[in-house]
């Protein structure tokens, strides 16, 4: 992930710019690029990084090659951190992981529902990674209180028929769980069949939804909430873009952060 590169190199310059943080110490980044299916060679790549002395390593991204590369590290005793999504809460010594645990984001899904009063709704997910991120609401939800819908957004682009069945259902408070980039059609899709009303209110899953165009959406009176992991508006955060954006200027790249 070019973006994930870009964060990496400017944070090891940052380190090194500032005397304080690790004294009479340097450090040098390296970048190993890898298939996200072929964990043969990420293990190769890990153990060439070993033999040249390295501290830690980050990443990578894909759940399965990070576990072989978690194995190496803990093996060898080396500090590993990761930024993805990982269902299973594992305890190893050397492993970091900055992304929130699913059971504690759905323990905020829980929170947010029994804050705003929903006795009934429907969940939409894409996949069963989904209904591990939902599984505390699903179990909040008692078998005395109003049924919930649990339905699955099929393959294909085209959401409508599934979205006309929840209309049909007279049901006005939405969970939606799917990967970022279908998250502005099936939100286009419930606004043109007449399900993005002031009546209407959707709690979305995902943490990069800030990255989402919903200029479409914001006359309709419908209440749309997501979680986000950082405040755009901290001047702290601000510089760091800048300062992201500037070095690739300068270096005749373009980077563009949702």
């Amino acid at each position: 992930d070019d973006k994930q590169e870009v964060a990496f190199r400017y944070a090891v310059e940052r380190i090194n710019a500032d005397s304080t943080i690790l004294p009479r110490s340097r450090l040098s980044g390296q970048v190993e690029k890898i298939s996200p299916q072929d964990s043969f060679h990420a293990s190769k790549r890990v153990c060439h990084l070993l033999r040249s002395g390295v501290a830690a390593i980050f990443g990578p991204q894909s759940g399965q090659t990070a576990s072989h590369v978690q194995s190496i590290c803990d093996t060898m005793e080396i500090p590993h951190l990761e930024t993805r999504w990982d269902y299973r809460l594992r305890r190893e010594s050397c492993l970091v992981n900055l992304y929130p645990h699913p059971t504690t984001l759905s323990k905020a899904y829980v929170d947010l529902v029994q804050a705003w009063g929903w006795k009934s709704f429907t969940i939409i997910y894409e996949n069963n990674e989904g209904l591990v991120r939902l599984q505390e609401l699903l179990k909040a939800h008692g078998p005395s209180e109003f049924p919930i819908a649990v339905r699955q957004l099929g393959e294909g682009t085209d959401y409508r028929p599934l979205l006309k069945q929840i209309k049909n259902s007279a049901e006005s408070h939405i969970v939606l769980d799917c990967s970022t980039e279908k998250i502005y059609n099936v939100l286009k899709q419930a606004q043109q069949i007449g399900m993005m009303s002031d009546y209407h209110s959707y709690l979305i899953t995902s943490l990069d939804l800030h990255s989402v165009d919903l200029e479409e959406f914001k006359y309709g009176g419908t209440n749309i909430t997501a979680l986000r992991l950082v405040d755009p508006e901290k001047p702290e955060l601000q510089k760091v873009v800048r300062d992201w954006t500037s070095g690739e200027q300068r270096q005749g790249r373009k980077l563009e952060i949702g």
